[in-house]
């Protein structure tokens, strides 16, 4: 059986990602850089982040139209396993830093709009809700019926790896796993007691419903 993978993303805090590092059934953890999160940190605490991880899980560097100078600044200094790009950069722009990298594709209005020549270089796509001028971090869900493939155009078919985030929490995980089955899923406001502070038994319920989810597809198949 095909495990879901499983990304916690805007991680802020020790405690979080003392607990979160400790949890075998999660794959990534996501330390945020953007300055327009309100789950950004500094260098000094991504630091001790990273540390308190223990290489434990791959941690994930999640960048917002930053300048190359910026990101150079952050990778240089600390070690991460993969970067995020969750703005309007380039192929190349995501190229130069040469480390395996997540490109985010935004949907807004059950519009899918995926730049295809990135499917030769990213490590991974992560859909994720918009809203106006907001990238992510809305707390909603877009139109999951995008991912039923038999609505892709030829040439924006979701064949390549991709995490679904938007929106994802302990109660409506079970409805996009056991309908759609996306390969991975990505979560951070839905299991917080408050911005940035995430609520353990939200994580540990939000991972329940995952596999509880897989094994009932397991099962019908």
């Amino acid at each position: 059986m095909k495990k879901t993978l499983i990304k916690v993303c805007g991680i802020t805090n020790i405690n979080d990602i003392k607990y979160a590092s400790n949890i075998e059934d999660i794959d990534y953890l996501g330390i945020i850089f953007a300055k327009e999160s309100p789950r950004c940190v500094d260098l000094n605490l991504a630091e001790k982040l990273i540390n308190t991880c223990d290489k434990k899980k791959n941690i994930v560097a999640v960048f917002m139209n930053q300048s190359k100078e910026d990101v150079n600044t952050i990778i240089k200094n600390l070690d991460f396993d993969i970067l995020q790009f969750h703005g309007h950069e380039s192929v190349d722009f995501c190229n130069f830093f040469k480390k395996p990298f997540i490109k985010t594709f935004h949907i807004e209005d059950a519009k899918l709009n995926i730049n295809m020549d990135f499917i030769k270089h990213a490590y991974a796509f992560l859909l994720d809700t918009s809203s106006g001028n907001t990238y992510g971090g809305t707390g909603k869900t877009f139109d999951w019926e995008i991912l039923n493939k038999n609505k892709f155009c030829a040439d924006q078919d979701l064949s390549f790896p991709y995490l679904t985030a938007g929106g994802l929490n302990p109660s409506n995980i079970k409805a996009l796993i056991s309908k759609y089955n996306p390969p991975g899923v990505d979560v951070s406001s839905g299991i917080e007691s408050s911005i940035g502070k995430k609520d353990h038994l939200l994580m540990k319920k939000f991972i329940e419903n995952v596999r509880i989810s897989e094994l009932e597809n397991y099962e019908k198949d």
